[in-house]
């Protein structure tokens, strides 16, 4: 019976090695589930695992789309779920592992992301502004995850709810919200905030070792700060540095403010949303513990 291991969480609490660690006993593939690791520009940014911890472990769902393309939510699911069907019917497992919890969601459960054929033209000569007033109105849900320069988008969400009289919101609702596979779910956290706060930082550190700067300057020469992959944390703050409105250092010390409030806001939306075991990754033999069972699990034809 082919499986999926799903290990999610907060940000910086070792996702990535544990998946590693259980794909490798498992010989499964890894597809990440990472909404900014999807581009080629934000590797590190995005914290993706390096090509040494990638090297004998077949990886999926990182460096794939430029960020003059774009990605979406839909595209992401329809590219996940391609990937999981050809791993399956190679009698392969996969191990999910990333923290964006709505591609996350898309993949697990039998969401359908009606996609609009119609090439309209009644919203072309509107502002963003006014696109965004009339998603608020129609469907303030579907406002809050649309940002109000992505024209694109917001042009393609009234154009959807036109062809199907309703919101996306509700479209959603009426589906069955059923798991597409079998899954065993693993939420990483750290149960010191102190010790969290402390590997957070490390990581925006190592990051701006490693060519955080350059890397976001770079990506700003193709699109601008109002591209949604722009404003992802650890990217959106560097614009104040380029147009001279704040030190680097400054800068650094937003991204970790940064860091820390959406690890907040992470672990309010896993405990609301996901229905998973809790791992805290700062107690070793719990965490190898877990780790066991996943592989266990994984390996159990029967289960």
């Amino acid at each position: 019976m082919t499986k999926v291991c799903v290990i999610t969480g907060l940000t910086a609490t070792g996702k990535s090695q544990l998946a590693i660690d259980i794909a490798k006993a498992t010989q499964s593939i890894i597809l990440s589930v990472d909404s900014v690791a999807v581009y080629h520009e934000l590797q590190i940014a995005s914290a993706a695992p390096t090509l040494q911890q990638q090297q004998n472990i077949p990886h999926f769902g990182i460096n794939i789309v430029s960020i003059k393309e774009g990605m979406d939510v839909a595209r992401f699911q329809t590219y996940a779920l391609n990937i999981i069907k050809e791993a399956f019917s190679n009698h392969k497992n996969v191990v999910l592992v990333g923290g964006s919890g709505l591609y996350l969601n898309a993949i697990l459960y039998d969401y359908e992301f009606k996609e609009t054929l119609t090439q309209s033209t009644q919203y072309n000569d509107l502002d963003n502004e006014t696109l965004y007033n009339l998603i608020c109105e129609k469907d303030p849900q579907q406002a809050l995850k649309i940002h109000i320069n992505n024209r694109k988008r917001l042009i393609r969400a009234l154009t959807l709810m036109d062809e199907i009289s309703m919101s996306k919101t509700d479209h959603l609702s009426l589906q069955s919200k059923q798991l597409r596979f079998p899954v065993k779910i693993v939420t990483c956290d750290v149960k010191d905030r102190d010790y969290h706060r402390a590997l957070m930082n490390q990581r925006v550190d190592q990051m701006i070792k490693d060519g955080l700067q350059e890397e976001v300057f770079k990506a700003s020469q193709l699109v601008d700060f109002n591209h949604p992959a722009m404003s992802a944390i650890g990217v959106k703050q560097w614009e104040h540095v380029f147009n001279q409105a704040m030190s680097v250092e400054q800068c650094i010390e937003q991204i970790k403010t940064k860091t820390h409030q959406f690890a907040k806001r992470q672990r309010t939306w896993f405990k609301h949303q996901l229905q998973s075991e809790w791992l805290y990754v700062d107690d070793p033999q719990s965490t190898l513990l877990k780790k066991e069972e996943c592989i266990a699990w994984m390996n159990n034809s029967h289960d």
